[in-house]
């Protein structure tokens, strides 16, 4: 817990100023050092929805929405996953009381609260290999949660973004599952379908019904998951069967 405190109150916070058109206007060092001093450099003066990839744009604009919702906490704030760290934004509307004249984006480096170094190094020429996962960031309340990666069950494919179930409840996280599948820790989370990865250690039961294998899931997220063909001969292997 004291370590935990101790890296939260380390955390690298950067701060990226945009005006009403959503247009980058400043930045912080530490925003820098997270996404590189030429690369904020090089957004000035651009909509912060073209300094990111189409793919992921449309999360800018939800974050962008969100924080101008009434009724809301004032800001919005989601999860992303760029290499090799576990970023937290939040995007914050600013106005002097009669309009708005600008936002405010926060990000929160959380890598070192929700994963550890990869266990081994990436072959030279290639990219640098993902840090394990041992908290799953989760999206709660209007806040960041940190899932104990032993107690999630499986994990859904929902659309770029993955549907948790831990202890009987269902969380959202803006990662997707392909990005999560890298950073938990491959003996235990499994995929088993291009929709579900699930903890073999909540694994109860497997089924096959019409040449299709299914794996049921237990205690509170008790669920039946499809396997894919594909995927069926690992599984198979992993559980003896």
């Amino acid at each position: 817990m004291r370590q935990q405190q101790y890296i939260l109150n380390r955390l690298p916070i950067g701060i990226v100023i945009l005006d009403r058109e959503q247009r980058v206007l400043s930045f912080s060092g530490a925003a820098a050092a997270i996404f590189g001093n030429e690369r904020m450099r090089a957004s000035l003066g651009q909509t912060i929805q073209a300094t990111h990839p189409e793919h992921s744009r449309s999360k800018i604009d939800w974050l962008l929405e969100q924080s101008r919702e009434e009724g809301t906490t004032g800001y919005a704030s989601m999860l992303i996953n760029v290499p090799d760290r576990v970023l937290q934004l939040r995007m914050v509307q600013l106005g002097d009381g009669a309009e708005t004249n600008g936002y405010c984006l926060i990000l929160y480096d959380i890598t070192d609260l929700t994963s550890r170094p990869a266990a081994t190094e990436a072959p030279a020429g290639e990219d640098a290999a993902c840090r394990s996962l041992y908290k799953l960031p989760v999206s709660l309340a209007g806040r960041i949660a940190l899932l104990d990666i032993g107690d999630v069950a499986f994990l859904r494919a929902d659309g770029h973004y993955t549907e948790v179930c831990a202890g009987g409840k269902h969380y959202f996280c803006s990662l997707s599952l392909s990005q999560l599948e890298s950073r938990l820790p491959g003996e235990r989370f499994v995929r088993v379908h291009r929709s579900y990865i699930i903890n073999l250690a909540h694994a109860s039961a497997v089924s096959r019904r019409d040449e299709q294998f299914a794996i049921s899931i237990a205690g509170d997220c008790g669920h039946e998951i499809p396997v894919s063909r594909v995927n069926a001969p690992r599984l198979r292997e992993l559980l003896g069967v």
